[in-house]
């Protein structure tokens, strides 16, 4: 059970407010073993890979696709099969398939049966790959969904994978369908990157979309288990399993025996089991729920049907039962503010209702935050409401009379991280709960960082003592700043900045300044606390106090990762 929403109740209804196009998605691609290793072997041989592809069309022609600007990659490949037209040559096959599925392209029937000669046209027609039509100038074939490169980092090197998802909003009339299936995006990646990677023999992914998170947790998981409330969008995942079989350490005639997919909201599939790590990028986005709101009209690759923000109140509360001992979760989700609040208000009062369950570490990121006109912006303009100008408006005035329905001033958005402490840890020391915003540029891959300043929190939290009697030193990124009026003797501000990783940047008092300027590793870190806390000339009366303040920086420094250990 949830938790009922802060703040006051509305005093009526939000507006009833029509829900997306009833549009309905196209079929799903099937996920037949047989010309799913025949297309796999096509699209190999036609160099259908990111490397190729950057060298054929030009990384411009990526950027832009990246930002979903489709007319550059549109008007290369067009050059491309006239200047072989022109020759009488066959055209090439990677621009064949760029043109057909990176850029939604008119391509001929014989174009695509010479690229792809062992799937062949009544090959992709069967796996609902594409749709063919009669043309005054022969038979043309047009993109039944996205299907794109993708590189992922494996234990061995980098993987080239292929990743079928529906076409985006780019390539469609009016808004998306209900049950629409989100491809590669900047949410997914940057999730992607974020994780710690460590083997586990169990995981889980809430929510799996296409299966990107999935594809990259069977690289380090013996098992995982993947649900989503979208029968259509377990479709395509079980797709790209196949397609991708070989890469993923998967038997094609056996998936099951390291993948199982299963339909339901959140945790319903997997009542009563617990995984050594659990991923999601969750529906989270708040959405109005008027008073005759249609279920069937949900966005199901984002709205979890909750109202406000309870999804990931329910979501962070339920987590710790799904968990092994020491087993961790790491998911992106959003939060909402109230007026006059922290941003921090909502995830600290979900952290505060863990108390009573195994004791649980959080650490929560905030990325980003939009005030409530912005966030209403974003997510109508995402599933191009906009097209609709009635529909947009009267959506518009629904979120935000939602949002003040309940004294939202913004939505925060960012990361999060959990642990489940094991049994052993429970009894040694107190949930370490951190809060932080970094809303400047970061360094992906963030899994290492966040990897290493987990470890150095554990390490904090287990033995402080230990920590500081080690040699420590300044991380290789790490600089120093100082600020001063002209003519001051001192300066008034010294800010230590991470130059890699989180890039995280914080002032330091004078005395962390003169640890940090002596930590070479040749000397302890206690033993240099005590020494500058003696050459302070403006030491107070109690010297221990300073060098005990400095010892508490110290700590603080070391878990975010501006020292280290020799």
């Amino acid at each position: 059970m949830s938790a009922p929403a802060p703040g006051p109740a509305p005093a009526q209804e939000p507006a009833a407010m029509p829900g997306p196009a009833a549009t309905s998605a196209p079929p799903a691609p099937r996920a037949d073993t047989t010309l799913v290793a025949a297309l796999r072997a096509d699209l190999s041989a036609a160099g259908f890979s990111h490397d190729h592809l950057a060298g054929l069309l030009g990384e411009e022609v990526l950027s832009a696709l990246d930002r979903d600007q489709f007319v550059p990659g549109q008007l290369r490949v067009q050059e491309l099969l006239d200047a072989a037209a022109a020759d009488s040559l066959p055209a090439e096959p990677a621009a064949v398939l760029s043109g057909l599925w990176l850029f939604g392209m008119e391509i001929t029937v014989a174009q695509v049966e010479q690229a792809l000669p062992r799937t062949g046209i009544q090959g992709l027609l069967r796996l609902e790959l594409v749709q063919a039509q009669a043309h005054d100038d022969g038979e043309l074939c047009r993109p039944s969904v996205d299907l794109r490169p993708y590189q992922a980092e494996q234990q061995d090197g980098v993987a080239d994978l292929w990743v079928a998802s529906d076409l985006s909003s780019h390539q469609l009339q009016g808004a998306l369908p209900a049950e629409h299936v989100l491809g590669i995006g900047r949410a997914s990646l940057t999730l992607a990157a974020s994780i710690h990677r460590r083997p586990v023999s169990t995981a889980l992914e809430i929510g799996t979309g296409c299966g990107i998170q999935l594809m990259h947790l069977l690289n380090h998981a013996e098992h995982v288990v993947a649900t989503d409330l979208s029968a259509r969008a377990l479709d395509f995942t079980a797709f790209n399993l196949l397609l991708n079989a070989p890469e993923l350490r998967l038997d094609p005639e056996n998936l099951g025996a390291r993948v199982q997919l299963l339909v339901g909201s959140l945790f319903d599939p997997v009542a009563e089991r617990t995984f050594d790590l659990i991923v999601s990028n969750p529906p989270f986005v708040i959405t109005p729920r008027p008073a005759d709101e249609d279920p069937a009209a949900r966005y199901t690759y984002r709205d979890g049907g909750r109202r406000g923000d309870l999804l990931m109140e329910e979501l962070i509360s339920q987590l710790p039962r799904f968990l092994s001992d020491g087993g961790t979760a790491q998911l992106l989700g959003n939060w909402e503010i109230p007026e006059g609040a922290d941003w921090d208000t909502r995830p600290r009062l979900w952290c505060e209702q863990l108390e009573g369950e195994a004791p649980v570490d959080a650490w929560f990121i905030q990325r980003d935050q939009q005030d409530a006109d912005e966030y209403a912006e974003t997510w109508l303009r995402d599933a191009s409401t906009e097209r609709d100008i009635a529909q947009y408006r009267l959506r518009y005035a629904a979120y935000l009379q939602d949002f003040d329905s309940r004294g939202v001033e913004a939505v925060g958005f960012g990361m999060i991280w959990m642990r489940r402490r094991s049994a052993a840890d429970a009894a040694m020391m107190n949930p370490w709960r951190r809060f932080e915003e970094i809303s400047g540029p970061v360094d992906q891959p963030l899994g290492p960082v966040i990897g290493g300043t987990v470890a150095r929190a554990e390490a904090v939290a287990r033995d402080a003592e230990a920590v500081l009697d080690s040699a420590l030193v300044v991380a290789g990124d790490v600089t120093e700043e100082r600020h001063q009026r002209f003519g001051a003797v001192h300066p008034e501000v010294i800010v230590a900045r991470q130059g890699a990783g989180l890039r995280r940047s914080r002032p330091v008092s004078s005395a962390a300044a003169g640890l940090l300027g002596a930590a070479d590793g040749e000397f302890a870190a206690a033993q240099l606390a005590t020494a500058v806390a003696s050459l302070m000339d403006d030491q107070p009366a109690d010297g221990a106090d300073l060098e005990q303040a400095l010892r508490t920086e110290t700590l603080e420094l070391y878990v975010e990762g501006y020292l280290t250990r020799s």
